[in-house]
């Protein structure tokens, strides 16, 4: 795909507090065959709507509708005040049967000769359908039209679909959660995936801050990299891993959450996904097929762990970090607390059969 043509009147850097789409145009369904759009002016019917062949359409059997230009030099006006020092995205679909010359313009009536701003240019040749985006630098004073203006060079006819026009800010970006609901054991490790998508016109790096009241023992990762921070390019996504550990104490039936905060160096924007966690009963044992000990309890030194066909043992501390994981392989399995911090603790256990438990346990 060529590149487009920008051209910069006014070289302004700032920063806007909000932005938005002001034009989405699929000239669909509200049209009449070989009527102007709707909402925009064309003198002579130089640009009208009509249904042509599949091979026109830009996506088959859609029924969509479009505008297409039969003249060689055709205009097309909508009224849209243009906030001046503002940076703006232009966007659209275009095809042709020969070389057409495509332009959008800035003006204050819709009239050729009161275009004053070429705002971008593109060169249409002959083939498929191609997609024309760039941002505009910035919009002078007294802009109340946007004009869209075809020059045929040697085709006949020019079609145009999906027109947008986004004000942009500098610094923005949105997250989505890709994973959905989920049900977990308190004490072990979930995997969540959420996306970020730089909407902003410079490169920004996005820090993440997630809440701690149901989670613990948070890592991130992009693209194999683990770091708290994602550096993100204007319009890309990056996919974030988060690996977290559902805290042991959490009692099954809880409403339980994991919010993810995001925000940039400027403060200027911030956003958030929620994950929502389901914590199961840990307690799946049935007591009348299998009896769990933990003894003594209270402790100062060792502890007893007492199941059937004991696989692995965790000790947690009462912030949910992991202080020792054990496999075990019997019925039972002893524990040094000795080096411990005198205070409240958790350990997780699973057995063979796929059951598990948590049990509270105060070292001395």
């Amino acid at each position: 795909m060529k590149k487009l043509l920008l051209i910069l009147l006014i070289s302004l850097t700032t920063t806007f507090s909000f932005a938005g789409n002001l034009l989405n145009e699929s000239f669909e369904y509200a049209n009449h065959d070989l009527e102007t759009p709707v909402g925009w002016i064309s003198d002579d019917n130089a640009w009208t709507c009509g249904y042509l062949e599949k091979d026109h359409n830009r996506i088959p059997h859609t029924g969509n509708w479009y505008a297409f230009s039969n003249t060689n030099d055709a205009w097309m006006y909508m009224p849209m005040y243009l906030i001046p020092s503002m940076r703006y995205r232009f966007t659209c679909w275009a095809i042709a049967d020969g070389a057409f010359q495509l332009e959008f313009w800035a003006g204050t009536s819709p009239n050729p000769d009161d275009m004053h701003t070429l705002l971008l240019s593109e060169s249409v040749a002959s083939g498929e359908y191609e997609k024309f985006s760039n941002f505009v630098e910035t919009i002078p004073d007294n802009c109340n039209y946007i004009a869209v203006h075809a020059i045929g060079l040697s085709g006949s006819y020019l079609t145009i679909d999906d027109i947008e026009i986004d004000m942009v800010e500098q610094y923005t970006f949105e997250a989505e959660a890709i994973t959905g609901d989920t049900a977990m054991y308190p004490g072990s490790q979930a995997i969540f995936h959420f996306l970020i998508h730089n909407t902003g016109y410079d490169p920004v790096d996005v820090s993440v801050h997630p809440s701690n009241e149901f989670f613990t023992n948070f890592s991130f990762y992009s693209n194999g990299v683990m770091s708290s921070t994602f550096p993100t390019q204007p319009d890309e996504y990056v996919k974030v891993t988060c690996y977290a550990t559902l805290r042991p104490e959490i009692e099954p039936g809880t409403v339980a959450w994991l919010d993810i905060h995001m925000t940039i160096p400027c403060n200027c924007n911030t956003a958030m996904v929620t994950f929502w966690v389901t914590p199961l009963n840990l307690t799946l044992v049935e007591e009348s097929n299998m009896s769990i000990s933990v003894f003594p309890n209270p402790t100062t030194d060792f502890v007893t762990i007492e199941a059937e066909q004991l696989e692995k043992v965790v000790i947690y501390d009462a912030s949910g970090k992991t202080i020792k994981s054990v496999t075990a392989n019997g019925n039972a399995l002893q524990l040094d607390l000795t080096n411990l911090k005198p205070g409240y603790y958790y350990i997780s256990g699973k057995t063979c059969s796929t059951s598990s438990f948590v049990k509270p346990i105060l070292k001395m």
